[in-house]
């Protein structure tokens, strides 16, 4: 596989995790709906996003180079404050599907190695 093909994929992955992890607190300054599923700390896209977020430095590392995961978090935090500066309180239903999407794509990428 094309190895920036996996830097993109665990990027995305990272950035949408990022959104998961800090929608809740941005949207509580800024006034805006939160979603039933990011109102527990126990949801599922939570527990995703929170495994998700290191996963996917750890498994650019392992695929790509050792530096690759400062890349993909990096780059991911900036996504992930770009998408909500365009979205706004639509960002939280995009990174609903943007985790299990790119986490399911990460999973297939490390499978056929």
């Amino acid at each position: 596989m094309n190895s920036y093909t996996v830097i993109i994929v665990f990027t995305l992955l990272a950035s949408f995790s990022w959104v998961v992890l800090s929608y809740e607190h941005y949207a509580k300054l800024k006034s805006w709906h939160i979603s039933k599923s990011y109102e527990k700390n126990t949801s599922m896209i939570k527990i995703a996003g929170f495994l998700s977020l290191p996963g996917s430095a750890l498994a650019s590392a392992y695929m790509f180079q050792w530096f690759s995961p400062f890349i993909v978090l990096i780059i991911g935090f900036c996504l992930a404050q770009l998408m909500t500066s365009i979205f706004k309180k639509y960002v939280q239903y995009i990174a609903l599907v943007g985790v299990p999407v790119f986490l399911f794509a990460g999973i297939i990428i490390l499978y056929n190695i």
